[in-house]
């Protein structure tokens, strides 16, 4: 998903900056960065927070940054599963003595996660059978991925608030700016 923001006053703050003889662009440069950082942190990592650590988020979540050669900031989303053991909340529904299906919480609710649990063992691990050459082999069972929950927490508040907070952020850089000379 691609989102487009415009800055109001930017011709008027161009104007302002270059009769001021300071230049535009480190200042874009930076309300970008900082407009994408705060967005991950207050929009996608914090409503998440009790769901998932917020570290293994931010690792999944990698931003972009503008810099001199490209003028735009992008949070990208890892689409990796994330293993069950990292997930604070999770449980199973029993299907059978020896097999059920494994859940997370999410923010707007339960999510189906690929894998099994064993309900009659002592472990009752969240566990994934993959077929390989030679047999099969059993290994820790993936959650829904970070570019899932990003898709589901970038709805129209989201994009209005980084709107909002991207607005804000350019006039306070241009006062800033200006203030300099």
């Amino acid at each position: 998903m691609q989102v487009s923001v415009r800055t109001l006053g930017f011709a008027d703050a161009q104007r302002r900056l270059r009769n001021a003889g300071r230049r535009l662009e480190p200042v874009l440069r930076g309300t970008l960065n900082t407009t994408a950082t705060k967005t991950r942190t207050e929009r996608i990592i914090k409503p998440m927070r009790s769901t998932i650590k917020g570290k293994r988020l931010r690792q999944a979540l990698k931003i972009k940054r503008a810099n001199t050669r490209r003028t735009e900031s992008r949070i990208i989303p890892s689409s990796s599963g994330i293993l069950i053991a990292e997930y604070a909340k999770w449980g199973y529904d029993s299907i059978d003595a020896t097999r059920g299906r494994i859940w997370v919480m999410g923010p707007n609710g339960k999510k189906l996660a690929a894998g099994f649990v064993n309900p009659s063992s002592a472990g009752r691990k969240p566990l994934i059978s993959r077929a390989l050459k030679r047999g099969r082999k059993v290994q820790g069972a993936m959650g829904p991925s970070a570019a899932y929950w990003f898709k589901q927490l970038s709805d129209r508040a989201t994009i209005n608030w980084t709107n909002a907070f991207l607005q804000k952020e350019f006039k306070r850089r241009v006062e800033i700016e200006l203030r300099k000379t």
